[in-house]
């Protein structure tokens, strides 16, 4: 983004050109253009803020009681309408609330004294100006704390307080014909140009040549007398801040912070150059509290381009923020779904080693299993699960086949709800077969041992073994009755 701060004197257009990033501000350029050439400036710039002389506003300080902003603004066109020449519909003005002194200053210009200043420009120029500060703001807003300041523009030199101001019709343009009869030439204008474009510094006498020693001497007398004015008003206290509107020959900063003077009560100096003035106007137009006389006639109007591109460009950071917010919630969905299938993944593993087998859903393993510790562990075909995990099965049977120089593979080891187990593998000898299934028939937790048929090729026997773990079988029902009606025979007998 690029705009400028300026100021309008004799139609012509002085702009000191900014560019901005990120709000960091960046001096680029000072210009001189006049009203020809200030269209084709201008047209490459987003706005203007344009400064209004001293000599052109009225202002003053006065307390006004704590009233909403729409009655203070009545109760103030009043007192302009009586207390000056102008009616409210003839002027332009704006406020300035000073916190905790219940003080406001009041900013006043004439739309015809505005109309003339602009009117040598064309459209593009008025439809730029985004703010149109007085330049006495200046003084309120400085960041060195000055009490004072005298303003010297082209026509006019203006002393400001807080509590008003004081004009003299001497500014500037006077200085200058001053300075041109220091020349002798055919074309003193001409002459003078070139020195200012090439001029030594002035404020070091031992280093100038004749012509400079005696513009030197102009410079001196002029601020002397335009301090004299004011000295009266000037009080002997806090530091005066002296702001040039134009271009002065070099080092006059300087050789205004060094006068040897009475005239204004020998106070201290901050002496602010053309450009050193813009570019505090242009921090000024930044801020929300700064007065801006640009209203009415003379609104923003240049505001919907550059609002347009501020609306463009912040459609284009929210659509490339939805972008990035849709990749990202992909990526992360995407991240979930591997997070949530490695859980399945492991779920299942945990299941089939705690229960012996998969189940569809880790909450229904649970629920399945507290079933198994209440006892309800009857399912739809009516089957008991299982207590026992694979992974205890194992570590109970295969040191069974882990006997000394045992040459028993076992292939597939599977369990049912029930309890019931089967062990395939092949052997060597069948005698390893044998010292297996012995084993087995060992264990107190193993019951209806099955060998079943063991087959020989080559030299491997296979076999497949089936039996019950910790199963105590039930009792035929049968049997039990044959057993009773037994044992009642039986004791008939030994009667």
């Amino acid at each position: 983004m690029r705009f400028a701060s300026c100021r309008i004197s004799d139609g012509r257009l002085l702009l000191s050109i900014f560019s901005k990033e990120y709000n960091k501000l960046q001096f680029e350029e000072q210009v001189f253009v006049d009203a020809d050439g200030a269209a084709g400036v201008i047209r490459e710039l987003d706005y203007i803020d344009l400064v209004i002389g001293a000599g052109d506003v009225l202002y003053y300080s006065r307390s006004y009681p704590p009233v909403k902003p729409s009655h203070l603004k009545r109760i103030v066109a009043s007192d302009i309408e009586s207390e000056t020449p102008f009616r409210e519909d003839e002027v332009i003005f704006d406020m300035d609330a000073v916190s905790g002194k219940g003080e406001v200053r009041v900013f006043c210009v004439k739309k015809e004294t505005m109309s003339a200043i602009l009117g040598p420009f064309d459209t593009a120029v008025r439809e730029k100006v985004r703010t149109i500060m007085p330049e006495n703001m200046m003084l309120f807003r400085n960041p060195d704390g000055l009490e004072k300041a005298v303003f010297i523009g082209d026509n006019y030199s203006a002393f400001v307080t807080s509590g008003g101001q004081i004009l003299k019709n001497e500014g500037t343009n006077k200085l200058r014909s001053e300075l041109l009869t220091v020349f002798t030439g055919d074309d003193p204008e001409k002459q003078l140009a070139e020195w200012l474009g090439a001029s030594g510094d002035i404020s070091r006498p031992m280093e100038l040549t004749d012509v400079e020693m005696r513009i030197r001497k102009v410079v001196i007398g002029f601020f002397e007398r335009i301090f004299a004015f004011f000295a009266p008003y000037a009080g002997e206290q806090g530091v005066t801040g002296v702001f040039i509107s134009d271009v002065l020959p070099n080092g006059t900063e300087k050789l205004i912070e060094g006068m040897d003077s009475s005239v204004f009560s020998q106070v201290p100096f901050a002496v602010y150059g053309s450009a050193d003035s813009l570019e505090m106007a242009a921090d000024l137009a930044e801020r929300s509290d700064t007065v801006n006389l640009a209203s009415g006639e003379f609104a923003y109007k240049g505001g919907f381009t550059f609002l347009k591109k501020t609306i463009i460009l912040a459609a284009v950071f929210y659509v490339f923020a939805l972008i990035m917010l849709a990749a990202g919630m992909q990526i992360r969905e995407g991240y979930l779904d591997t997070k949530l299938e490695d859980i399945d993944f492991r779920a299942k593993k945990v299941m089939k080693e705690v229960i012996g087998k998969e189940l569809p859903s880790l909450r229904q393993a649970v629920a399945i299993m507290n079933k198994t510790i209440k006892g309800e562990a009857g399912v739809a075909d009516k089957k008991a699960l299982y207590p026992y995990s694979a992974v205890y099965i194992m570590e109970v049977i295969f040191p069974y086949a882990a006997f000394e120089n045992s040459t028993i593979e076992v292939s597939e080891l599977s369990i049912k709800d029930d309890g019931k187990i089967r062990l395939v593998g092949t052997s060597s000898t069948l005698d390893d077969i044998n010292k297996l299934t012995d084993n087995l028939q060992k264990d107190p937790m193993i019951s209806d041992l099955n060998r079943g048929q063991i087959n020989t090729r080559a030299d491997k026997s296979a076999f497949n073994i089936t039996f019950q773990f910790a199963g105590v079988k039930k009792e035929d029902p049968k049997n039990k009755k044959s057993k009773k009606k037994g044992s009642k025979d039986e004791e008939e007998k030994e009667l």
